[in-house]
């Protein structure tokens, strides 16, 4: 996420959350009534979808005793990878100095590089392996000082920012340097001498078309033009860092091009960031209008070479992210320049034209690699009331598993950040966190948990006393944390009451988790799911603190219920 949207690695440090409850606050997702019956029809949603989370926050800069009890509640949350970032400046030598240090002669060496600044990924990676939990590494800036452009001429060229104009050759040295590092030979240095795991998802850096990410988005011409200049530097950085996974046995893996974020602005400064299809047609040497390759001086301002056989990008997938910010998930953005989760037709659209000018490979999937709702509470500036996170966090689960073009949907943040605590702050500094997540900052569940653990969603436009669809997920099955049979029993509350009553017969929850079930007619009232997993599968042992004993946050009560939704009187 950027300013925005977003949020780079945090590195809090004096912070700590209290105990969570052995005991959570069970509230609900959306669901209607079933026909009573054994099995329900198999659900024509993707099972292939990967539910991926991300907080850096707890998995990366709180320790490794948080990092550990994090993983094993998202497992039993039924979380299949995770997304970390890996910051160039935060591991390349000397970061801030303005030349490059003289004893780093050989940038695309581990062995040149301090091996602590390796020991938070090493252990996020072996602990997410040990519980089968794939890792996505988004590699991206800032730089380091030294490996970053300069702005004005001669003697007078000056430090801009470590997002200003990256160095593509250094980029690609340092992603060689990781791709040998993570190739899954490589012995780690400083933590027992075991192999790391090696690692097979990438993205090419994190949000380019943001000032807050890569600089300069625009740029002014000697003759007074303003171009916009980050896709041609964010091409070169994504070929930089393909070479570089390629040379290093890392060219059959998962790597995602884009992670770009939903909006821009219209402002043709520095740091005016670009909007989504104008960027992606940048880098892909298109027209935002046509689709059509661009030409003359457009294609001179983007640096576009159809005869150079590097203009293709040989990546598996596009990440981006979706958020919607205060809409629902099948809300369209107004601005045809811009991408929510609804917009996913105007990415497709794009993507194929880059395919089909040979520039991208033909067919590729939407990696939502970040989304979420910020709720208010806790945020009093801006966000949705946390029963409507919840419905949506639902939807949006249904949405994206009914398009077969979607390869994953990643929830942002587990637990909230905390505000921003500085003297004579406004209330939107203050506030300028990021309150997406399923917990509150004192660790209370929202009703978003258990909406993310059990989704459940009526087919859009159902009307009581109509038949509908009622979808439903039950994650930690399909994440493989419940692998024995397990039930789910519909429930009902008519209007005005808050007595559930069994409907139907007990529901056999596939090994998919997933189920598309008919209801042959929706009544008014609340609905629900209960659901008893089965007992947890004991934790794994080997070592790895933090494995040996349940975490508090994830000891199961007997029932899970999924969230509430109400159905109007018609």
């Amino acid at each position: 996420m950027t300013a925005a949207t977003s949020a780079g690695p945090r590195r809090f440090t004096g912070i700590t959350r209290p105990r969570l409850a052995l005991a959570l606050p069970l509230l609900a997702a959306t669901l209607g009534v079933l026909a009573p019956a054994a099995a329900p029809p198999a659900a024509r949603a993707s099972a292939t979808q990967q539910s991926m989370f991300q907080d850096d926050n707890l998995l990366l800069f709180r320790g490794d005793e948080t990092a550990d009890r994090t993983l094993r509640e998202l497992k039993g949350l039924g979380v299949t990878a995770v997304r970390v970032t890996v910051p160039w400046r935060a591991f390349a030598p000397d970061h801030r100095a303005l030349t490059r240090p003289a004893a780093l002669t050989d940038p695309t060496d581990p062995a040149q590089y301090d091996p602590v600044v390796f020991d938070l990924h090493d252990h996020l990676l072996r602990v997410a392996n040990r519980l089968g939990i794939r890792v996505l590494f988004n590699v991206t800036g800032g730089a380091p000082a030294w490996a970053t452009g300069r702005r004005g001429r001669g003697a007078r060229k000056v430090f801009v920012s470590l997002q200003y104009k990256p160095d593509p050759k250094a980029f690609r040295q340092f992603v060689q340097m990781l791709g040998t590092r993570y190739d899954g030979t490589h012995t780690d240095e400083n933590q027992g001498g075991a192999k790391l795991p090696r690692v097979d998802m990438w993205s090419i850096w994190n949000e380019p078309n943001q000032g807050a990410g890569l600089q300069p988005q625009w740029e002014r011409t000697p003759k007074n033009r303003y171009v916009p200049v980050a896709p041609r530097i964010y091409r070169g950085l994504a070929q930089g860092m393909l070479s570089a996974l390629r040379v290093t046995g890392h060219g059959g893996d998962t790597i995602l091009l884009g992670e770009t974020a939903p909006r821009g602005v219209n402002r043709r400064t520095i740091t005016g960031s670009l909007r989504p299809v104008p960027f992606l047609a940048g880098v892909l040497c298109l027209s935002a209008q046509s689709l059509a390759p661009l030409t003359g001086r457009a294609a001179s301002d983007q640096g576009c070479d159809r005869r150079s056989a590097s203009r293709r990008l040989a990546v598996t997938g596009y990440g981006h992210h979706p958020y919607s910010i205060v809409s629902s998930p099948d809300t369209p953005d107004p601005d045809p320049r811009d991408i929510t989760l609804a917009d996913a037709p105007r990415l497709g659209r794009l993507l194929d034209a880059g395919a089909a000018e040979g520039v991208l490979p033909a067919g590729l999937p939407y990696w939502w690699t970040e989304y979420g709702w910020q709720t208010l509470p806790p945020d009093p500036v801006r966000g949705v009331d946390p029963l409507r996170q919840a419905q949506w966090l639902a939807e949006a689960e249904r949405q994206t598993r009914s398009d077969p073009r979607v390869a994953a949907l990643t929830q942002f943040l587990l637990v909230d950040d905390l505000p921003r605590d500085e003297p004579g702050q406004t209330l939107e500094r203050k506030w300028g966190t990021y309150q997406t997540g399923l917990r509150l900052a004192d660790g209370t569940a929202k009703p978003g948990y258990d909406a993310y653990r059990m989704p459940f969603a009526i087919t859009a436009g159902s009307r009581p006393g109509r038949p509908a669809t009622g979808f439903a997920f039950v994650r930690p099955v399909a994440g493989g944390a419940v692998t024995a049979a397990t039930t789910l029993q519909l429930q009902h509350a008519p209007a005005g009451s808050e007595e559930y009553a069994d409907v139907g017969a007990p529901v056999d929850v596939p090994a998919s988790g997933l189920l598309d079930v008919p209801i042959p007619m929706l009544e008014p009232g609340r609905y629900r799911f209960r659901w008893s997993p089965p007992a947890a599968p004991a934790p794994p042992r080997g070592g790895i603190p933090g494995l040996l004993a349940p975490a508090p946050s994830v000891v199961a009560p007997a029932v899970f219920t999924s969230a509430v939704a109400s159905v109007p009187a018609p």
